[in-house]
């Protein structure tokens, strides 16, 4: 079983999905929100089980110009496939300081018009077997976050140099406490 994990702009608006089970009276906040794509793709990042969840979360984290809470929600790729939505393996757009991590980029590609509607129906899907947000949808506190940066400092995971300039200063405070 692999998944896809994503970081999500507004977790709180996503819980309303439940509330209508017809996916066209779903209001367009939680698609125009979310569902930001370039080029026809979301970008998101590959594991191959949830308890890999923290190479995806630094991924994020690297790619990121600060260091605050983030929400994620992990799509198990049959739900993608269920719902006719494809994927396949891109190039992140930038280089990730976790060099063992820059091949686990997927983009969710070809997303139309009609698609936003199959991609709201894989959100859906996994907020209703997740309703409590503990499994497939989650937060990492800024305190998280900096503690996994720290860990794969300690680890010597990191290429300084691929740092983006934004974190640069901040993941270096991390380094030294």
């Amino acid at each position: 079983m692999a998944f896809l994990v994503r970081k999500l702009i507004k977790m709180s608006e996503l819980f309303s999905l439940c509330e209508r089970t017809e996916i066209k009276e779903i209001y367009a906040d939680i698609p125009t929100t979310e569902f930001r794509t370039k080029n026809g793709t979301l970008s998101t990042w590959h594991i191959n089980s949830l308890d890999d969840i923290e190479d995806a979360i630094l991924a994020i984290a690297f790619t990121s110009s600060d260091i605050t809470k983030m929400d994620f929600i992990i799509i198990d790729t049959d739900i993608l496939s269920k719902n006719s939505l494809e994927y396949k393996k891109t190039y992140a757009g930038q280089e990730i300081a976790i060099v063992d991590l820059q091949d686990t980029h997927y983009d969710i590609v070809n997303i139309t018009i009609e698609k936003l509607i199959n991609c709201t129906r894989v959100y859906q899907t996994v907020v209703e077997a997740d309703p409590d947000a503990e499994t497939y949808i989650i937060r990492y506190t800024a305190g998280d976050i900096r503690e996994l940066l720290k860990k794969s400092w300690e680890e010597k995971r990191v290429d300084e140099k691929k740092v983006p300039e934004k974190l640069k200063e901040q993941f270096n405070k991390l380094k030294v406490n």
